[in-house]
């Protein structure tokens, strides 16, 4: 019987997809939005009687058309006044200040308010590629289309809807995922706990690329925070000849 062994760090993982979770799960569907001609007092009064701090631009075919945020309201606060000619707007952008809201300060209607180079996501992509341009870009929410119809919103708070498990949960479906004979290697002995979302293993595989498959479902399995193991392997890998 060989020496058993943990699987260790820098090992090629086995090709284990995890459980997708799609947009189109946690997204929410009961939107707030506006419409192109909707007036600057308008777009303030649904910010705050609905306290939200940004709402889609959409035609009367629900085509996502712009977004309009907190920032570009307030922008009428930060710059004051008539209607800049062209040379002010030049002494602004050399004083640092960007032209975009200086012209968004007299905006009245949705049309100038709104940005139109939106950032959108497909109900059909993963919480990863939403949680990564989030990121990446610094936005707090993403509009979801589908061939350019708004059909949600989803926001960080959103994303977090998966680890919103109970332990209990989560150790029901890591026992699932042990008894099935598509998902679990063969021959293992392998038991389990969890606490506050992260999974711990103990027990037994046959060889150690088994440990690797184990610990990649069990990670792929939507709410679990991490996993720590101390799973051994009773045989050695068969040679490949």
């Amino acid at each position: 019987m060989a020496r058993g062994e943990h699987a260790r760090s820098g090992e090629q993982e086995p090709a284990v997809k995890r459980m997708r979770v799609k947009v189109g799960d946690v997204m929410t569907r009961n939107l707030v939005t506006v419409g192109p001609d909707a007036t600057f007092t308008e777009i303030v009064d649904v910010l705050l009687d609905r306290d939200i701090s940004g709402v889609p631009v959409v035609d009367q075919d629900r085509n996502l058309l712009g977004i309009i945020t907190e920032a570009d309201l307030i922008s009428k606060e930060a710059y004051p006044g008539r209607r800049r000619r062209h040379l002010s707007l030049v002494r602004d952008h050399l004083a640092g200040r960007k032209p975009e809201w200086v012209r968004k300060s007299t905006a009245r209607r949705a049309t100038q308010l709104m940005s139109t180079d939106v950032l959108h996501v497909s109900p059909d992509d993963d919480l990863t590629t939403a949680a990564r341009l989030m990121l990446e870009r610094g936005v707090k929410r993403l509009p979801v289309c589908e061939n350019a119809r708004l059909v949600g919103i989803v926001s960080r708070s959103d994303l977090l809807a998966p680890f919103h498990r109970s332990d209990d949960e989560l150790a029901m479906e890591v026992k699932e995922m042990l008894a099935d004979p598509l998902r679990a290697p063969e021959h293992h002995q392998v038991s389990f706990e969890v606490h506050n979302g992260v999974v711990s293993l103990h027990g037994a595989t046959q060889v150690p690329s088994d440990i690797r498959v184990v610990v990649a479902f069990v990670s792929g399995i939507p709410g679990v925070v991490g996993v720590d193991h101390d799973l051994v392997a009773v045989e050695a890998e068969p040679s490949v000849e």
